[in-house]
């Protein structure tokens, strides 16, 4: 495997892509697929810091719409679906793995499928892309089927790794940092995401922050991380993008 960069756009992408008929089975298994736990004060490292991740994520949403049809893509094992429906969104969910999907919709009773977003007759007010659009190989293609699916006035919120992170470079471009070559396709700057949502037809896109704040952390950390992100240089790019 390797990363060539596009000469007309400057985009970083892999070639000779690894076969994914199962790559993403496993994608999810750290949860356990068990979200029984997955509250505030819940005794699972990992699933306590998804839920205030969670909860960040979708305040941010609602500062900018505060109810409707909500599609998370690469829903995974539907977490973020639950703590939407909590605060009164109407959540779908879609995923390449057939046990998150089947889990969302024998366990929570949500509505999810395999189908690409092409597939679905229902538009939406909100669609979600929470450290997915990186995994596409074609992301221009993708967003343009997800433009044609959001309501007159959707917007999409998501989350990619960021190629010009400090900690992505001060790791020496090893695969750190969220890039992963295993499961990331395309590997995205500021200039090269805008890009992307601009060719895809959206009509305004605009990087924002999430400070994901949680216990256990210094000042002087989300200092550091906020001027990191208001340079662009922190290590994931969040962004709202309006058709």
């Amino acid at each position: 495997m390797g990363l060539v960069k596009c000469q007309s756009c400057s985009l970083i992408y892999l070639k000779d892509v690894p076969d994914e008929s199962v790559l993403y089975e496993g994608y999810h298994e750290w949860t356990g697929f068990n979200l029984t736990d997955y509250s505030a004060e819940s005794s699972d490292i990992k699933l306590k810091a998804l839920w205030h991740i969670n909860r960040q994520r979708i305040e941010t949403i609602k500062g900018l719409k505060t109810r409707g049809s909500l599609l998370d893509i690469g829903c995974g094992s539907g977490a973020f679906m639950l703590t939407a429906k909590e605060e009164g969104f109407d959540p779908s969910g879609i995923d390449v793995s057939d046990k998150a999907i089947q889990f969302i919709k024998n366990e929570l009773k949500l509505n999810a499928s395999k189908d690409s977003v092409s597939d679905s007759e229902q538009e939406f007010d909100i669609v979600t892309l929470w450290h997915v659009l990186e995994h596409f190989l074609d992301p221009v293609d993708k967003l343009r089927a997800i433009h044609n699916k959001l309501s007159r006035n959707g917007m999409l919120v998501g989350e990619v790794p960021n190629w010009n992170s400090i900690k992505f470079q001060l790791s020496g471009k090893k695969w750190e940092g969220g890039n992963h070559p295993l499961y990331h396709r395309s590997f995205f700057t500021p200039n090269t995401l805008q890009q992307t949502f601009s060719e895809a037809g959206f009509s305004s896109f605009k990087l924002i922050h999430i400070p994901y704040t949680s216990s256990g952390k210094k000042d002087s950390y989300y200092f550091l991380k906020k001027g990191f992100n208001r340079l662009h240089r922190d290590a994931f790019l969040t962004f709202v993008a309006l058709k």
